[in-house]
């Protein structure tokens, strides 16, 4: 190589010259950092590569300068040719070169090595505003639970973007083999989230060719199981070039009732790394052990929004199991305290204590606190649909989502799940730790004597009493095929009493019904009695 061709080189890398290069920073494990961590430094060289005196140092992108060493190498640490070492937390698998609590932290920030003659290598990742944190572009900040790998492992071109990306935790072996077949952990979904037992669904799965290497169709193949099907599922996948990730479904059918797991595998002949082939999904086939029975997303006083719901297990539930969310996927964590009785009712709420204030005689035991709560809208979006309360375990298996219309519904009334519909509940405020109440009847009645006409010219002396003082009323006769006879009154005026004398003549024979209607601006209000009219009155 010339002179030319090796300073050339060198501005095309963000690499160290002649130094190890990081090949992978794991900075975001899923659930808790904390011994999870590591950096991969690999020798591309041909000599062993002392790492006496290297220093391993996280960048907080937030200002300028902030560097922390988190390792120093040792005179004992070194990297023979090809090899990797890695720096990393007790918890890495497999065991780590070097052991240290690394804290990095999740983007916007950055890691850099300095080696002891002042060459250095810096890894940015997010959205960084500060050059000293990446290489050409800072690389894309990763999900948690993936790496920020180099891809291939000897990527060099002159950009922390270019040269990094998303992928599998691979500790102490290339980032990118030969023949490797692998499924993207955490992305598997189902279709329906929550199926009936006895019907199908449709798992969807992130497959990715990690190696350097195309495979045909045929080549590889997908195979699901797990206690939720009846059998194991195979389907072939498609062909897949190096680097490209494809979304998969796989169809499944006569489901088993139950939570379990779904497993995921891809097989592919001479891979190279199995151990990135699995993605699971907890899952759960039919209804959950909770069930939602009432929904308060608008109250009318201060004490904040609410849900209830049932125990339907045949065992008492700790409901702090679980976690209620809405259509946006946020979600919040249900307090602790005593488990619900089977066949129980207990309150999730926004603010127990504004509640149980507002409700003195409520069980302070079964109102639970959720946090943080998921505002619940009152306003449908186009789809006629206003929200979506969601009730799921707290490692994610769905429990139950009931999606609610808010149109017609006035701030205060509840939503109430009675006669296998959700309905606006019948008792302004709701029922909480009750079940539905039935609206009190509207006072007031009607009345015709007699009922019976045995002969032409009879009068029909109709009374009522209303439960408002100044209606308007209309009396009307109706045959049994809803056909309107006659008027027989009204609209008129009338008081909370009143009654209207009618005489019939040649009124054919058979059944009626005298139908009363009176209006107000307090509501309206209707009755119907029978007539009777025997065949020799005409």
């Amino acid at each position: 190589m010339t002179a030319l061709a090796t300073v050339v080189a060198a501005a095309l890398t963000c690499a160290a010259a002649s130094h190890p290069i990081v090949t992978e920073v794991h900075y975001d494990a899923t659930g808790d950092d904390t011994g999870r961590e590591f950096v991969e430094l690999w020798n591309t060289g041909v000599g062993v590569a002392s790492l006496a005196g290297v220093r391993l140092e996280a960048g907080d992108g937030s200002a300028p300068g902030r560097w922390t060493l988190r390792w120093t190498g040792s005179a004992a640490d070194s990297l023979p040719s090809g090899a990797r070492f890695v720096v990393g937390g007790a918890q890495v698998s497999p065991p780590p070169n070097a052991v240290v609590t690394l804290e990095l932290q999740n983007g916007p920030d950055a890691l850099r090595v300095v080696w002891p003659d002042g060459a250095t290598e810096v890894v940015g990742w997010g959205a960084l505003e500060h050059s000293e944190y990446f290489c050409g572009a800072p690389a894309a900040d990763v999900a948690s639970g993936q790496s920020l790998a180099r891809v291939p492992d000897d990527a060099a071109t002159g950009s922390n973007a270019g040269d990094f990306r998303a992928a599998e935790p691979s500790p102490g072996v290339p980032n990118q083999r030969t023949v490797d077949a692998a499924l993207l952990r955490r992305h598997a979904t189902l279709e329906p989230a929550q199926p009936q037992p006895g019907g199908p669904a449709t798992l969807t799965l992130s497959l990715v060719n990690l190696g350097a290497t195309a495979w045909g169709a045929d080549d590889a193949s997908l195979r699901v199981t797990g206690e939720l099907l009846a059998a194991p599922v195979s389907v072939n996948s498609p062909p897949l070039a190096p680097g490209e990730t494809l979304r998969v479904n796989v169809s499944l059918a006569a489901l088993l009732q139950g939570r379990g797991a779904l497993a995921a595998r891809v097989v592919l002949v001479g891979d190279e790394a199995p151990g990135n082939d699995v993605d699971t999904l907890l899952a759960r086939v039919g209804p959950g052990p909770l069930t939602l029975t009432e929904i308060q997303f608008h109250p009318a006083t201060g004490e904040g929004e609410w849900i209830e719901v049932r125990n339907r297990d045949i065992v008492p539930l700790a409901l702090d199991r679980f976690s209620v969310g809405d259509r946006s996927g946020a979600t919040g964590a249900v307090e602790a305290g005593p488990p619900l009785a089977p066949d129980s009712l207990a309150v999730f709420a926004q603010d127990p204590t504004a509640l149980l204030m507002s409700r003195p005689s409520l069980d302070a035991a079964r109102v639970r606190r959720v946090s943080p709560w998921s505002a619940l809208n009152n306003t449908d979006d186009a789809t006629g649909i206003a929200d979506q309360v969601t009730l799921a375990e707290r490692d994610g298996v769905p429990v139950e989502r009931v999606a609610y219309s808010a149109e017609g519904i006035a701030a205060g009334v509840t939503l109430e799940y009675r006669d296998d519909s959700w309905r606006p509940a019948e008792i302004a405020g709701g029922t909480p730790l009750a079940l539905p109440l039935a609206r009190p009847p509207v006072p007031g009645g009607f009345r015709a004597e007699p009922r019976r006409l045995r002969q032409r010219g009879e009068t029909v002396r109709f009374s009522w009493e209303l439960p408002w003082p100044s209606p308007r009323v209309t009396l009307e006769l109706y045959d049994m095929e809803g056909r309107r006879s006659r008027r027989l009154a009204g609209p008129v005026a009338s008081g909370v009493h009143g009654e209207k004398p009618v005489t019939f003549d040649a009124l054919a024979p058979g059944i009626y019904l005298a139908v009363l209607r009176a209006e107000s601006d307090d509501g309206t209000f209707t009755r119907v009695t029978p007539l009777r009219v025997d065949g020799d009155h005409p």
